[in-house]
């Protein structure tokens, strides 16, 4: 009955581990607009899709994309704004094979600065849209 036991107790760490260890991965980046536009910039849409596009073991599961804007303009302008933003990112990974539905999109307007919105180098750097990408390396794809 021992042995029975020994054997038992043997096969489970075997099966444990067989299994692949699973990483959670998240890569993140920044697209940056000009003043009161939407459009993303040559440079960036190459960006977005760099560090992404290295990651060849990851398995990619969610995307999501937050736009953001400065403070000048009026609240409503802003989230408009930052909705379009985060739908040109949407926009432009879709177009680049991406599948709609793991891209979710959000906008924050003014309300989380990466900078001050004091200077014109702050309110540059606010404008613009987060994209988070998430997935798991070691998975069977």
């Amino acid at each position: 009955m021992k042995l029975i036991l020994a054997t038992v107790s043997l096969a489970i760490p075997m099966l444990a581990a067989s299994q692949p260890a699973v990483e959670k991965v998240s890569v993140r980046a920044v697209a940056h607009f000009d003043f009161d536009q939407a459009t993303l910039r040559p440079s960036d849409r190459e960006a977005l899709l760099a560090d992404v596009g290295k990651m060849q073991d990851v398995t990619w599961q969610t995307v999501s994309a937050v736009g953001h804007t400065d403070n000048v303009g009026s609240a409503k302008h802003n989230r408009q704004l930052a909705e379009k933003r985060a739908a040109s990112v949407r926009d432009y990974l879709v177009s680049k094979g991406l599948d709609p539905a793991m891209i979710s999109t959000d906008a924050k307007a003014a309300a989380a600065p990466a900078a001050s919105n004091r200077t014109t180098q702050g309110r540059a750097r606010n404008r613009r849209a987060v994209v988070e990408f998430i997935g798991v390396r070691g998975a069977a794809k």
